[in-house]
């Protein structure tokens, strides 16, 4: 590949502005991501609430680096250890 990294930005010509990538191979990367989220909502009473809610987040980093397979990501990021939070929340109306 042809990296290159900016040089004059404001050069006239613009073969002037860039310069040959001289870090090394900088490779790519490959960042996958899903967040989801449920909440169920239950009056108990008139204006008494009881919340439940459930997420779950799964990521994946540094797996196939520089590369892209949809089927593949995607089956690797079920594969991957979910962080679930669960959470809930109860109000009760005083009034009448």
């Amino acid at each position: 590949l042809n990296w290159r990294q900016v040089n004059q930005p404001r050069a006239e010509r613009y073969s002037d502005r860039w310069m040959p990538y001289v870090g090394g191979d900088p490779g790519g990367f490959n960042y996958k991501q899903l967040r989801t989220n449920l909440v169920m909502r239950w009056e108990y009473r008139p204006g008494s609430t009881l919340f439940a809610v459930w997420q779950q987040g799964r990521t994946q980093d540094g797996v196939n680096e520089g590369t892209f397979d949809t089927r593949r990501d995607f089956s690797a990021l079920f594969r991957s250890w979910p962080d679930n939070t669960f959470l809930i929340k109860a109000s009760y109306w005083l009034g009448r």
